[in-house]
């Protein structure tokens, strides 16, 4: 378990009026108090990071940071250059669109405030130290201390400066692999270099193999133009094939859910008859599913007899989000009690920058999940990534099985996989440990297990 802490999650700023729009060259974010979510960090750092390689003496150049250990939303953005040339590669920097406040200037950094309210960091380095660089400049600052404190006890130095030997060389680094090894750990990966326990587990070699897109083979969660979705089911299984899927769950927005256009009972049967006949025509699998609202007293909002026909039943809290603690978790619980509920969709509703998660004992509701053989949804929408990262490591500990779920409202939203996966690896998850990287018999066997 590479994350055992799993107290609280992240504050979110509530009640925020997103800001004006602002661009870099292509790259367009909502302002909102000095954070970025990572989907809009990510390309407004590669931007930056293409924008300095027109430079002729570039050198190496790579985002670092909290963007590269994929933390949900970040405050600052770190690029790393090796360059012979790192004066004036700075200097260049300064032509950059978008930058506001210079904060400091030295001869190996410059620091600006973007005008979207977040810090850029640009760290010139000399080429052989490129590796060494990237590694520090990557970790969290609980990272890092660790993995100086190991280096002392190895016999090393080592800091923002580079890995030195007791003697006071300097060792150049070929890759970041290579300080792993000489530290005799195993390798780290960007995601993990939190400061939690993945330093004795790389001692100790018992670092997870974490989970890989090739490991994916299929997507849950999926809306349609019967519900709140865009796209048809038949363009979404086409989307799906394109993308190497084995299955596609379909799961619109249920009855009570009338903001999004949920299925009464009669769109319900119309969608399975289409299905059927879908299903009918190709070898590729599309499952029957629904995300079925949890209404305040806990209970859903179909009968068992409806809710029996499904594939699966994702079940959500979409409303009454301001039920106390107790409440709250006590009516999340009964849900995941129905033997029909496969699934708990996006634990605690958060938006991340704009509304916090609802009041919760997720410790309960983890140990309900492990007794009732319900799965937990990692929801890859990358405004929500809810389950947190952080909640991981617990929930897996408890023998609770995961879904990366795309909670897609268009063909394009399918690769919001991509988001749920790289919070699935930061949380130390395996194949394993998702449903969604089995075969299609044995994700049909886990998705009924309860009845």
């Amino acid at each position: 378990m590479i994350i055992q802490r799993g107290r609280r999650l992240l504050k979110q700023p509530t009640g925020e009026v997103p800001g004006r729009i602002i661009s870099l060259r292509g790259i367009r974010v909502e302002k909102t108090q000095a954070m970025l979510l990572l989907k809009d960090a990510r390309p407004l750092a590669e931007k930056i990071a293409e924008y300095l390689r027109l430079h002729s003496k570039a050198g190496h150049i790579a985002v670092a940071g909290s963007i590269r250990r994929c933390l949900e939303a970040v405050s600052d953005i770190d690029i790393v250059a090796g360059t012979a040339a790192g004066d004036d590669l700075l200097d260049f920097a300064q032509s950059l669109p978008g930058i506001g406040t210079r904060l400091e200037r030295s001869l190996t950094r410059l620091s600006v405030l973007l005008t979207v309210g977040v810090k850029l960091s640009i760290h010139v380095v000399e080429p052989p130290d490129f590796f060494a660089a990237l590694y520090y400049y990557t970790g969290s600052a609980a990272h890092n201390a660790q993995i100086a404190a190991w280096a002392k006890q190895a016999g090393f130095s080592w800091s923002e400066q580079g890995l030195f030997a007791a003697t006071g060389e300097k060792i150049l680094l070929r890759d970041e692999q290579e300080l792993c090894r000489l530290l005799k750990l195993a390798y780290i990966v960007p995601e993990l270099r939190e400061g939690y326990a993945e330093i004795d587990l790389a001692r100790a070699g018992k670092l997870p193999l974490l989970v890989t897109a090739a490991d994916m083979k299929g997507g849950l969660h999926v809306h349609t133009d019967y519900s709140d979705g865009s796209d048809t089911i038949a363009g979404l299984r086409q989307a799906a094939q394109r993308l190497g899927w084995a299955y596609l769950g379909i799961s619109d927005h249920s009855q009570s859910a009338f903001y999004a256009g949920g299925l009464k009972t009669a769109a319900v049967l119309k969608q399975r008859r289409e299905i059927d006949q879908l299903n009918a025509t190709s070898d590729f699998t599309i499952l029957a599913g629904i995300e079925s609202d949890i209404k305040p007293d806990g209970s859903l909002d179909y009968s068992d007899d409806i809710l029996a026909g499904f594939d699966f039943v994702i079940a959500s809290v979409h409303s009454a989000f301001k039920q106390d603690e107790q409440t709250m978790t006590k009516r999340i619980i009964k849900a995941m009690s129905n033997r029909y509920v496969s699934i708990l969709g996006h634990a605690t509703g958060r938006l991340l920058l704009k509304r916090a998660g609802v009041r919760i004992d997720l410790p309960a509701v983890i140990e309900a999940a492990a007794q009732t053989g319900t799965i937990l949804e990692i929801n890859c929408n990358p405004n929500r990534l809810d389950l947190d990262w952080r909640w991981h490591g617990q929930a897996k500990a408890a023998g609770v099985l995961l879904a990366v779920n795309p909670d897609a409202h268009s063909i394009a939203e399918l690769s919001y996989l991509d988001n749920g996966l790289a919070s699935a690896r930061k949380g130390g998850l395996t194949a394993n440990d998702i449903i969604n990287t089995r075969s299609l018999k044995e994700l049909r066997l886990l998705l009924r297990r309860k009845r």
